[in-house]
């Protein structure tokens, strides 16, 4: 956070949710960005993956850099896999990011599991594979 931000901070977050969808047919290797932090910083809660191919599991390269940053190996931090039909039967719950990878997460003083992200700070995802059903990304964020 900025010292801008630093006085006002918590009475002032207001909750986003951008999302973004992969089109099936998406080559594999493609880095797409899912969100930056704003001005006066943010804060991801969760990142939430739907699956709408039902047969395929896709695996993820999670990267978390100054943005333009995604082709930096050191910030690509972890692989993760999002299960076919995730989110999307009714049975198979969504694939989240602090599910699968809590040590990516700072703990805030309320012990909620938080990214940080500074003006200036994204994140991307890769996928592995040429994707054969779309993708429906939703981060769960909060800006200051």
């Amino acid at each position: 956070m900025n010292s801008n931000s630093n006085t006002t901070s918590f009475a002032t977050l207001t909750g986003t949710y951008p999302a973004v969808l992969l089109a099936s047919g998406t080559a594999s290797n493609t880095d797409t960005l899912v969100t930056s932090g704003a001005t006066n910083a943010s804060i991801v809660l969760d990142i939430l993956f739907r699956n709408l191919d039902n047969s395929n599991n896709v695996n993820f390269d999670i990267i978390i850099g100054p943005t333009g940053s995604n082709t930096t190996e050191q910030n690509n931090r972890v692989q993760m896999s999002v299960p076919a039909a995730s989110g999307n039967n009714g049975t198979t719950p969504l694939a989240s990011l602090a599910g699968q990878v809590p040590v990516l997460f700072d703990m805030d003083l309320a012990g909620n599991r938080v990214i940080t992200l500074e003006s200036g700070i994204s994140i991307y995802v890769r996928n592995k594979a040429a994707l054969s059903g779309d993708i429906c990304i939703t981060v769960k964020q909060r800006n200051f």
